[in-house]
């Protein structure tokens, strides 16, 4: 299940830490308030709202194709119509599933930016906050 994070540093951190030299990433502050994030362009595709918690704009399709898969991993939380998915960030495993959604991502993703920068869906945290 989970481990320890090394001295001190959240789970989240070690996402930011792991995408941050991606070169289709970049850091960013969300959108939806004072959290971290990162982006693909302008494009707005990972939310970090807590230290062992994150979101990621998947797409639709993508979590229609995936559904399974996500379901069955236990880490994965979706809501029906949504775009974003959310996963918990207990241990180094999650991580490295996270890491590999955020590559599914990208792919889902990068259509969408080259094409006039197309809105994304606000995430689910930015809609409960404004309700």
């Amino acid at each position: 299940m989970g481990s320890i994070p090394q001295a001190g540093v959240s789970f989240a951190e070690r996402v930011v830490d792991q995408l941050r030299g991606w070169p289709a990433l970049s850091v960013c502050r969300v959108d939806c308030g004072g959290s971290r994030g990162l982006a693909l362009s302008t494009r707005q595709i990972v939310h970090l709202h807590s230290a062992n918690e994150a979101e990621l704009y998947l797409t639709w399709p993508v979590i229609q194709r995936m559904h399974e898969v996500l379901v069955d991993s236990e880490r994965v939380m979706l809501v029906p119509g949504e775009d974003w998915v959310r996963v918990r960030l207990d241990g180094d495993s999650d991580v490295r599933l996270f890491t590999s959604l955020v590559s599914v991502a990208i792919q889902a993703n990068s259509a969408a930016v080259r094409e006039c920068h197309q809105p994304v869906a606000p995430c689910p945290k930015h809609r409960l906050t404004s309700v």
